[in-house]
């Protein structure tokens, strides 16, 4: 048999294109014209056009009267059937375990209710001395970074918040408990809804700037991770920009150093 498809060092060109066209689709680009298209993916118009028949003749790909494109059905019975197997509380205390191991300190994740934040996953420290957190605590929404996150990247107003969301995380140095210390991310959905915070707390005497640096990239890179199997498409110029902060937004328990 002769293998017609163009290969690469891991896969074969033509449907990675193909994949790429798919990928160009957002929950707000829902239409693309073909010059958006081109755009967007860097392809020549005549490439996508070709690539269209076969994702049209599939049903991933549709073409409306006004030559703009838009998923087709295909991706609607992909999306239900991912759904349906998909475990996110599983891909979220695997990744929690993975940090607590890394940094050798308690790591947790919390959502917001009312006002008021919930640890709905933990993996505490196993050192003899640490920073433990209990499934179900429910702690304020107004101190500490996970409670900040949940509260700048759910819209709350001024300019320390609008600072928060420019930097992506928070660190907490003594906010709430003055022994403890956290730094804390925000985790999204594949619609770029926030899900929850994602969060390192250990004691504050432990949590030196190399430590915050080192803790920061690890939950970015965790949070990634974890958004790329939630589907969620971000901007690698968004991740740089979040690793790349180098002053952070810290709380004490004084406020603002």
């Amino acid at each position: 048999m002769v293998q017609t498809e163009k290969g690469t060092e891991k896969g074969v060109e033509a449907v990675e294109r193909a994949l790429t066209l798919l990928g160009a689709f957002t929950s707000t680009r829902r239409t693309l014209s073909l010059h958006e298209l081109s755009q967007t993916t860097g392809f020549y118009k005549s490439t996508i056009l070709r690539l269209s028949v076969s994702l049209e003749k599939f049903g991933y790909l549709r073409r409306r009267a006004d030559g703009r494109f838009q998923l087709g059905p295909a991706c609607a019975r992909l999306a239900a059937a991912h759904e349906a197997a998909f475990d996110y509380s599983e891909l979220l205390q695997q990744a929690i375990k993975r940090l607590s191991a890394l940094s050798n300190e308690t790591v947790s994740y919390y959502i917001r209710d009312g006002q008021e934040r919930v640890c709905l996953l933990r993996e505490n420290s196993t050192r003899a001395i640490r920073h433990h957190v209990n499934e179900g605590d429910r702690l304020p929404l107004d101190r500490g970074a996970a409670g900040l996150v949940l509260l700048a990247f759910g819209g709350a107003e001024g300019s320390r918040f609008e600072r928060i969301r420019n930097d992506g995380y928070v660190v907490s140095l003594g906010d709430r408990d003055p022994d403890a210390a956290a730094v804390s991310v925000p985790l999204f959905d594949a619609t770029d809804h926030l899900m929850g915070a994602l969060t390192v707390s250990g004691l504050r005497s432990r949590f030196s700037s190399d430590v915050i640096d080192t803790m920061r990239e690890a939950l970015i890179e965790t949070r990634t991770e974890l958004e790329r199997e939630f589907g969620r498409h971000t901007l690698a110029a968004r991740r740089q920009g979040c690793a790349e902060t180098l002053h952070p937004f810290i709380f004490t328990s004084q406020g603002l150093p």
